[in-house]
């Protein structure tokens, strides 16, 4: 389970954008050249691109892939996450049209050739600058390590599904999703559980790494399959399982693909921890899932990182008892209006986490320290010596930031 080796876009992002919109007219030119030019060197690629729709086919896949590298040119921290997930999904459905992985390796370094050759002219009619060239050179070259990688990739992956390592994979990923995490001190597997996960693993040519994470996948209803390519090959997975699960050493490389994920697909990422403790980071991770899936946890994306969410995730691990921690500590506000209520809780979580003064309050919360001093002293009627006493002030936090992210109990 190493960690995949990602391409970032940051040689492309320093290029200026006279470059993309120079090079963006001439794409379609660009992708003809390529099939051409892919057609006349490799033999397996001419008998397929010798009819009509064949050779048109291949057109369109070469402008997509085209206009998403030109997409990066002056774009400041743009990955075009899609890109070498594209690659993967290249190097399967070659394989499963019995293509060579010579040949579809070949089609990458020609089709790279060719392109590079089209902005280097670009480049000097468009009266850029040497700086540009030398940039552009090297974004093609670095692209050509890693596409390769990829498609390589993809189409190990093809074969391994049908010659078993993908089944071995998968039977790792169970014996590691499904072990016990020992108490702490101890020794990092039982040793008949130790045995299975070290055997698997050796049988899938995958060493255990120190730290790895989780990842739980949720369908909606009628979403299409997981797509190809989206993971790494040596990332253990199985989307389609039950549960849908994957394994990684790597989330923030190997897990770049998953942005791509089609509608209606949630995955999640568990924390980073010993493999023993592996199904502790997918309990977190389904957790995650199912969070997000009653609405209880925004992600701005289809991937939820449980890193950036610990604390809702904390509050949330038992909604009965803090629903009840809720209920009890917050009781002096029960009798308010619900405006009223908003109010006094806006300013008492305010004041716990604070201990400001009703000007500094009035600060934080955009109000005149007056409205702040009526606050401050009916929440001084409604809790009384609770506000000075550190462990209420606890909580009185915990209870107000539960109440803001469980749902209407009502």
């Amino acid at each position: 389970m190493r960690g995949s080796a990602g391409s970032d876009s940051s040689v492309w992002s320093r290029l200026p954008h006279e470059l993309g919109d120079a090079v963006r007219p001439r794409i379609p030119e660009i992708a003809r050249a390529c099939v051409d030019a892919i057609a006349a060197e490799i033999p397996e690629y001419s008998r397929r691109f010798a009819d009509g729709p064949g050779r048109a086919s291949a057109i369109e896949l070469a402008r997509r892939g085209i206009e998403r590298d030109v997409d990066r040119v002056g774009t400041p921290a743009l990955w075009q996450a899609d890109r070498l997930a594209g690659f993967r999904g290249h190097g399967r459905d070659a394989f499963h049209s019995g293509l060579s992985r010579e040949a579809v390796q070949a089609a990458v370094r020609v089709s790279s050739r060719v392109t590079w050759r089209w902005i280097a002219d670009i480049v000097r009619e468009a009266g850029l600058s040497g700086d540009v060239l030398y940039g552009a050179a090297e974004g093609m070259f670095a692209d050509v390590e890693t596409s390769m990688a990829a498609v390589a990739e993809g189409y190990s992956a093809a074969e391994a599904a049908v010659s078993g390592t993908g089944e071995r994979h998968r039977r790792l990923l169970r014996a590691l999703l499904g072990g016990r995490t020992p108490a702490f001190g101890t020794e990092p597997f039982p040793a008949e559980a130790g045995k299975e996960v070290a055997g698997l693993a050796a049988a899938s040519g995958l060493p255990l790494p120190e730290r790895i994470a989780a990842v739980a996948f949720r369908a909606l209803p009628g979403a299409p399959e997981f797509p190809p390519g989206l993971l790494p090959e040596h990332v253990p997975a199985d989307p389609a399982g039950d549960p849908p699960a994957a394994l990684t050493p790597a989330p923030d490389l190997d897990l770049i693909g998953l942005t791509g994920l089609p509608p209606g697909w949630t995955a999640a990422v568990g924390p980073l921890v010993p493999p023993a403790e592996a199904p502790e980071s997918f309990r977190v991770a389904r957790r995650a899932v199912d969070l997000a899936a009653r609405g209880l946890l925004d992600a701005p994306g289809p991937v939820i990182w449980c890193r950036d969410h610990v604390t809702t995730l904390l509050l949330l691990a038992d909604e009965f008892l803090i629903a009840q921690l809720a209920s009890t500590t917050l009781e002096p506000l029960a009798g308010l209006s619900e405006r009223r209520r908003e109010q006094l809780a806006e300013t008492l979580l305010a004041l716990v986490r604070t201990r400001g003064s009703a000007p500094e309050l009035g600060r934080l919360l955009d109000l005149h320290p007056q409205t702040i001093r009526a606050r401050l002293k009916k929440l001084g009627e409604l809790f009384g010596e609770k506000l000075d006493d550190p462990a209420e002030r606890l909580r009185l936090e915990l209870a107000l930031l539960a109440e803001r992210a469980l749902p209407d109990r009502g």
